[in-house]
């Protein structure tokens, strides 16, 4: 079984004092935050290349929320360790650049409902006290 390293980053901007959170509805119709590979870099830099790599812009903020899962996928035979990070972008309209999947901006009290993954649902309490 292969095991690798991954960042699962919590994008938002803050759009007139309303925060708005970046999400994938993906083609296989589950909804997902973005994530990506850790290479040869630190946690905190693999999550400020990812979110430029993926929407094309420099992050404003990047915080280490401090919390890992662990994921096994059975299709690939792998078990993988996810670092979540809130990412603060800037106030822009950005796509997703890696593929054509859609995307949407939600609230984060909307977040709990349309994610389908529980293990991006977990760091949510922390995200509002943080962000309150």
């Amino acid at each position: 079984m292969r095991e690798i390293v991954k960042v699962i980053m919590y994008v938002y901007r803050n759009n007139n004092g309303k925060k708005e959170f970046f999400v994938l509805h993906r083609k296989r119709g589950d909804v997902v935050v973005l994530t990506g590979h850790v290479e040869k870099e630190s946690l905190e830099q693999a999550a400020a290349r990812e979110a430029e790599e993926e929407l094309g812009v420099k992050p404003k903020k990047i915080l280490n929320l401090g919390i890992f899962s662990d994921v096994y996928i059975k299709e690939k035979k792998e078990q993988s360790r996810e670092h979540a990070f809130l990412i603060e972008i800037p106030n822009k309209d950005v796509h997703f650049l890696e593929g054509d999947e859609k995307h949407q901006w939600h609230s984060l009290q909307e977040l709990s409902q349309v994610l389908t993954y529980s293990n991006q649902k977990q760091p949510l309490t922390k995200i509002t006290q943080i962000l309150k």
